[in-house]
């Protein structure tokens, strides 16, 4: 878990010796400062903290009290201490950032029993700033790929889209033509060939339905409210599902964030419809200064989070790797018999806000 302590809970501390580069403090049963390694004074200094705060003599859990008023980290580190020295937790770990000589840096607190004298535990800071900076590399050139990915896998999906309604599409149209032109020519057959015209109607419906869920036309065309209420009406429709959509009327947002949040949408009705048994639903679109939000919600019977993680299907996953590609959050909330809300958060810069080029929404 990661937190941010503020400057005057940034816990760093003179015992004799450095013990490497980890800062370090000894406490009594009550949170007093016993006595700190050197580089926890440094690292105090160099984080700007009040050295008063976090000297020899200076209960430790006072200051992380006082800071958990606007700080939940802090408020999770003091709960973490006193469970140690209590007995009610064998160790206590918490990792968080802060600013050191004015770039950021982590470290991972450590808290364990030390047992000696009137020392009841000893706490640690272990700088992880190379490990962290590493990973968080590793995490962004993996999102890159997945982004590339993703972004290859929407033009190939738009190529077979256009290929369906260009092609398919007209041969359709053609064969249905003829086969309408014989019903004219043809009465002793004229009910089968009825049939017949029937079916070929059916699978070009079939045929647009596939070729506009490949590829979104109305998006590109028409923006996200727009595709959003359409969409959520036919599919309602076919699924015989009442969903229930708020957009706002000027709704405009990036292309890859309104191709992302259509994504999320196409796969939960979908999730819905098969698994949920609900009778309604309801989308919502957020629209706020810095921030986009999408909820999905349905009145089924939802399911057993702990479950549904350790059996993810791909629809999940591809959910989660979009959002998280365009540096959104996706959470799912459900129990069962009170249905599942999906929600999607993704903070927007405000030129991004409005970004559409769209035609005019046919549904105003």
């Amino acid at each position: 878990m990661s937190a941010t302590f503020s400057h005057s809970t940034v816990v760093p501390s003179p015992i004799s010796g450095s013990a490497g580069s980890s800062r370090i403090a000894l406490i009594d049963r009550q949170g007093t400062i016993v006595a700190v390694n050197r580089n926890w004074s440094d690292l105090a200094n160099q984080t700007h903290a009040t050295l008063s705060d976090v000297a020899v003599g200076v209960n430790y859990l006072s200051v992380c009290r006082r800071a958990s008023v606007s700080c939940d980290d802090a408020r999770e580190a003091l709960d973490g201490i006193q469970s140690v020295l209590t007995g009610r937790s064998r160790s206590f770990v918490l990792d968080y950032s802060a600013e050191v000589d004015r770039r950021p840096a982590y470290f991972r607190m450590v808290v364990t029993p030390f047992c000696h004298g009137s020392i009841e535990a000893a706490i640690v800071h272990i700088d992880i700033t190379k490990i962290q900076l590493s990973r968080k590399k590793s995490h962004q050139r993996a999102r890159d790929y997945a982004r590339r990915l993703i972004s290859v896998q929407e033009q190939e999906r738009e190529r077979i889209a256009r290929e369906i309604h260009d092609d398919l599409g007209n041969r359709i149209a053609l064969l249905s033509f003829s086969v309408h032109s014989l019903m004219s020519r043809s009465g002793n057959y004229g009910h089968e060939l009825s049939e017949v015209r029937d079916r070929i109607e059916d699978l070009s419906h079939a045929m647009r339905h596939l070729s506009h869920s490949l590829h979104p036309h109305l998006l590109r065309h028409f923006g996200i409210r727009t595709t959003l209420k359409v969409f959520c009406e036919e599919y309602g429709k076919a699924c015989s599902i009442h969903i229930d959509v708020k957009v706002p009327d000027a709704a405009q947002l990036p292309e890859e964030t309104s191709l992302c949040l259509f994504r999320v949408l196409q796969e939960s009705l979908h999730n819905i419809a098969k698994h949920s048994a609900a009778t309604s639903a309801s989308v919502v679109l957020e629209i706020e200064p810095g921030l986009t939000r999408l909820v999905i919600s349905d009145n089924g019977r939802g399911f057993v989070q702990e479950m549904a993680r350790q059996k993810e299907g791909l629809g999940f996953t591809s959910m989660r790797e979009r959002v998280l590609c365009i540096g959104g959050q996706l959470k799912i909330h459900s129990t069962p018999g009170t249905g599942t809300q999906v929600r999607v958060t993704i903070p927007m810069a405000p030129k991004e806000v409005g970004a559409e080029s769209v035609e005019p929404d046919p549904l105003r």
